[in-house]
């Protein structure tokens, strides 16, 4: 209800990866203009984004026209039909990317700036969420500008009549697509069958951030006419008449009761009692997720932000598809560290990365510590164990 409207075919003649790499690392480290923004921060390598060309970065660079080019069908013959149906099956996230033409009115401005700096889960199952980019407050008004986005809340209180509200909340389908605050993020892992169905459930946003997202006159409007916002909404049309748009509208911005809610302990990865040798590692994590952003720029497709850089980061010649690379480490102040590469407490850094994620979903970050993997949802805490006992036996082949 709060939104919705997801863009679903790309380039339909974009049809291989086999594409000489590009440094995809900003050129310009402080945009200024609302364009040197969007560009900055490459929103066209998830969305479409009107106004610019393309509108879509090329397949080698676009993480969604990629899924959905495989999903489709649409690759090169080059590449052999099991190796594609094998992605197939892996493929569940960035299929779908919220549309941002009509962007401006659907939420208002000072969330857009808020989330953009600190993004959290809006849509539990849909399981991609944006990547918490090197945005600053100024990076998120210019990119505010260049969506048109300026609703403020008004002073108008609601006028509808909360029970009422409720009442028809419960008597249309609205929660067989919607959570509203009740649904557990810890229990969302990498891989978690809930993320393997097609269902507009997946897509639904969470409503207890509509107070937060949208203003009254946004809420009323997309109650209203969905359609007229975003014609390819799953969101049904009702034939809400005024009194109960005001109704619904009131009870959706009503304040949920705050629970108070014993602090979660931060997870400690565990030493297996085995030994652990880099082929599991590379089937479970860095050959399967962590090598599309972080590649060798000799090997064809995508590197992505981890190593040439991109998102607004400079490169970090981190390369997880190889056991050399991830012995190697990442670059830092003109060296490359290796393994381990402890925080001050002795946590390796590409453990303390990948348990930073868990706490980004709800917009809780480590200072320091950009969680991963970037965007997705946390992977399970006993692949955490696996990575982090081979990083302690000293990465044994």
């Amino acid at each position: 209800m709060a939104g919705g409207g997801y863009v679903l075919v790309r380039d339909a003649d974009v049809l291989a990866l086999r594409l000489q790499t590009r440094v995809l690392a900003p050129t310009k480290h402080s945009p200024s203009t609302p364009r040197e923004a969007v560009e900055h921060f490459q929103c066209n390598r998830c969305h479409v984004v009107p106004g610019l060309e393309p509108v879509s970065a090329r397949l080698s660079e676009n993480c969604v026209t990629c899924h959905q080019a495989i999903s489709a069908g649409r690759m090169d013959p080059w590449y052999k039909q099991a190796e594609v149906e094998r992605w197939k099956r892996h493929i569940t996230h960035l299929v779908r990317t919220p549309d941002l033409g009509s962007l401006s009115q659907r939420v208002k401005r000072e969330w857009l700036v808020s989330w953009l700096q600190a993004p959290h889960v809006v849509r539990p199952l849909y399981g991609a969420t944006m990547p918490r980019m090197k945005v600053g407050p100024k990076d998120a008004e210019l990119l505010a500008d260049y969506f048109a986005v300026t609703e403020q809340e008004s002073e108008e209180p609601a006028r509808g009549d909360v029970e009422a509200g409720r009442a028809l909340y419960a008597a249309h389908p609205c929660a067989s697509c919607h959570y509203r605050g009740d649904f557990p993020l810890a229990s969302l892992r990498y891989g978690a069958p809930e993320f393997h169905s097609d269902s507009s459930r997946r897509r639904a946003p969470d409503l207890v951030h509509v107070r937060d997202r949208m203003s009254l006159a946004q809420l009323r409007n997309w109650l209203t006419d969905p359609h007229r916002i975003l014609p390819d909404t799953e969101m049904p049309a009702f034939s809400f008449t005024p009194k109960q748009v005001e109704d619904l509208a009131a009870f959706l911005r009503e304040p949920l009761p705050k629970v108070a809610a014993a602090p979660v302990p931060r997870y400690q990865p565990r030493r297996l009692d085995r030994e652990v040798h880099y082929p599991e590692v590379a089937q479970k994590l860095s050959r399967h997720l962590c090598f599309h952003c972080h590649s060798d720029m000799r090997r064809p497709g995508d590197q992505g932000p981890g190593n040439t850089g991109g998102f607004g980061y400079d490169g970090a010649s981190l390369d997880m598809a190889t056991r050399a690379g991830i012995v190697r480490g990442i670059q830092r102040d003109g060296q490359f560290r290796g393994l381990p590469d402890r925080l001050e407490d002795g946590t390796p850094r590409l453990v303390a990365a990948l348990l930073a994620r868990q706490g980004e979903l709800d917009g809780h970050f480590q200072p320091g510590v950009l969680g991963m993997p970037l965007g997705l949802p946390p992977i399970p805490e006993e692949e955490i164990d696996l990575i982090f006992t081979w990083i302690e036996q000293g990465a044994p082949e």
